[in-house]
């Protein structure tokens, strides 16, 4: 490839290895008043000391209160000193080694730790064992026993955390305003008719820390709800719900400018609406409609344009690198696209821009020689190509909103590759990543970023990584707050793509579990493996299909038959040894 034209721009299946719920709404553990949920435990006069500790476990799953249902457990002196503030482990598998005497019990604790759950209802995975969280003394009682002394925090019994807690999402503005970012809760919810109020309440509270500087909180404050939401016609009964809509009153409002109101319903639509509280959404600020244009309600419709549903450049279809090509798919064949990007033969690995409309790959000359040489090339779908960045190796490309290209040179430098404002040439501008490779040493093998930009998955030494993505004060960009996600896929992961900004499909090279899925909690499961073949290689993905590499071709997970079973299906166009497929991403 030569600089013969511009470089391009400046630049599930939630069911998972513990069964983590998928629906429902955010609030603060242990800071809403309402009544607890039916289905927890109380404690009473026969329970022996191992039965009301298994009970009390079940009773934290409630936070309302300070954690009044599990109070009830404890002797006065033991709930005056009990500081429940801050995150719950989450805990399965629990033993308790008791040491008896008449009116006492010492009890030790060992659990597996599944994970944890922050006062904000950021749920995230974990393994291992429970570190002994020192002893638990239980009381005879005028009332039966009691916990007298244990330690502060929170534990959760897994099984009553499934059962108790919901799964909902929040949505902020990616730094760009084009879309919305996925910010995942579990909470406990008992009246329905709270839920729209509480998520709200929680977009006001703003994002999870860690992407406190990757997204946009458009309703910042002094913006406040000025009461409860309730239906559009001001009934508190039924929000959301049939035709009732949902009316919700801001007041210190700050943003004027059309495009920021237009965010401020664009959170709040998506938000509601992915809880199932349907519109039409009547948003008032400050006793005036958010935008004349709709007083008498919004509809999803009316912020299609940010919907986090949709991949932008799926009308592009499906591509492939066939002999060191970029094809085409043509119904049953595939032909070289026009340009630079099907005529040249080496290149290794390729990516179309999140518009389907342009092309970075990566040309890799004498692969496996100790002088291998790689080096990006970005250009027109169709188009001519031009030189971006080089190394020793180079990373599958992934593209950002701000249409610069991402790569990872020698395993190691995370590099963007942008066109200057001023000149018109590219550049190769590193992210600093120092926050990964001290956490999670090793060779970054496969860096995607997710469709919103705002989150980067990563695969080093056989796992999945995630980190946030912060632009800096400079206008530099850094991978922050890195944390390991599907812990049940061991170190057996080859390649990831992000299906949706929430959920990432992966392959590896275990036999029986060829394609897996993990979600940004951290909660992996299994895709099915029937006709694949190992080594599997190269995936690809976006809402409706994943496509993966066997030795055989390019292969598509499809849905057949009544009852939607899914199956690996080739693609017989691309059905071709060392074929990669090739999608926006």
């Amino acid at each position: 490839m030569r600089r013969l034209g511009p470089l391009l721009a400046a630049a599930v299946v939630l069911a998972g290895c513990a069964g983590v719920p998928s629906a429902s709404a955010p609030q603060a553990i242990g800071t809403v008043e309402r009544p607890a949920p039916a289905n927890l435990p109380k404690p009473t006069p026969g329970m022996d000391p191992d039965v009301l500790l298994r009970e009390f476990l079940k009773a934290t799953a409630d936070p309302a209160n300070r954690h009044l249902a599990a109070r009830q457990f404890l002797t006065r002196s033991a709930s005056d000193a009990w500081d429940d503030a801050g995150s719950a482990l989450l805990l399965d598998h629990v033993v308790f080694v008791e040491t008896h005497s008449t009116e006492r019990v010492s009890v030790t604790m060992r659990a597996d730790k599944l994970g944890s759950l922050s006062d904000m209802g950021v749920f995230e995975t974990a393994e291992g064992q429970l570190p002994d969280p020192g002893p638990i003394e239980l009381v005879k009682t005028p009332g039966g026993w009691r916990i007298d002394k244990l330690p502060n925090g929170v534990f959760l019994d897994w099984q009553q955390f499934q059962a108790t807690y919901k799964r909902n999402t929040l949505y902020f503005s990616d730094p760009t305003g084009k879309t919305v970012v996925p910010d995942p809760r579990y909470v406990a919810v008992s009246d329905r008719d709270q839920l729209a109020t509480e998520l709200v309440s929680k977009l006001i509270a703003g994002p999870r820390p860690e992407m406190a500087k990757s997204v946009h909180n458009m309703l910042i404050p002094p913006v406040r709800l000025r009461g409860p939401v309730t239906r559009a016609d001001g009934g508190k009964s039924g929000v959301g719900r049939g035709y009732g809509g949902a009316r919700i009153d801001l007041e210190l409002l700050t943003v004027a400018d059309p495009r920021s109101r237009q965010l401020v319903a664009a959170q709040i639509i998506w938000t509601l609406a992915r809880a199932d509280i349907k519109g039409p959404y009547v948003i008032r600020a400050d006793g005036a409609s958010l935008d004349e244009r709709f007083a008498d309600g919004w509809n999803t419709t009316d912020v299609a344009a940010t919907d986090p549903g949709v991949a932008e450049g799926a009308a592009a279809g499906v591509h492939a690198l066939i002999g060191g090509r970029v094809v085409a798919l043509d119904g049953q064949r595939s032909d070289p696209v026009p340009g630079a990007f099907g005529r040249t033969t080496d290149q290794s690995s390729a990516t179309l821009s999140r518009n389907g409309h342009q092309v970075a790959s990566v040309v890799t000359l004498r692969p496996g020689a100790p002088d291998m040489a790689s080096s990006l090339w970005i250009g027109d779908l169709g188009g001519e190509a031009t030189e971006a960045a080089d190394g020793h190796t180079l990373s599958r490309p992934t593209w950002s909103l701000d249409d610069a290209v991402w790569v990872v040179a020698d395993g190691s430098t995370v590099l963007r590759a942008i066109q200057e404002t001023a000149s018109g040439q590219p550049a190769r501008l590193p992210v600093d990543s120092a926050a990964v490779s001290s956490r999670f040493p090793g060779v970054i093998a496969e860096l995607q970023l997710s469709r919103d930009g705002t989150r980067a998955a990563m695969v080093i030494n056989g796992q999945v990584i995630c980190a946030s993505v912060e632009q800096t004060q400079g206008g530099q960009f850094a991978l922050a707050y890195p944390r390991r996600l599907g812990f049940g896929l061991g170190s057996s992961v080859v390649s990831l793509s992000w299906r949706t900004d929430e959920d990432i499909a992966v392959s590896r090279n275990d036999a029986e579990h060829p394609v897996s899925y993990v979600n940004i909690d951290g909660v992996n499961s299994d895709a099915p493996s029937a006709n694949l073949q190992q080594p599997v290689g190269v995936i690809a993905a976006n809402p409706s299909t994943v496509y993966v590499a066997d030795p055989r071709g390019v292969m598509q997970l499809s849905i057949s038959g009544a009852e939607g079973v899914q199956g690996w299906l080739d693609v017989p166009a691309f059905m071709a040894g060392g074929a990669m497929p090739v999608m926006p991403g």
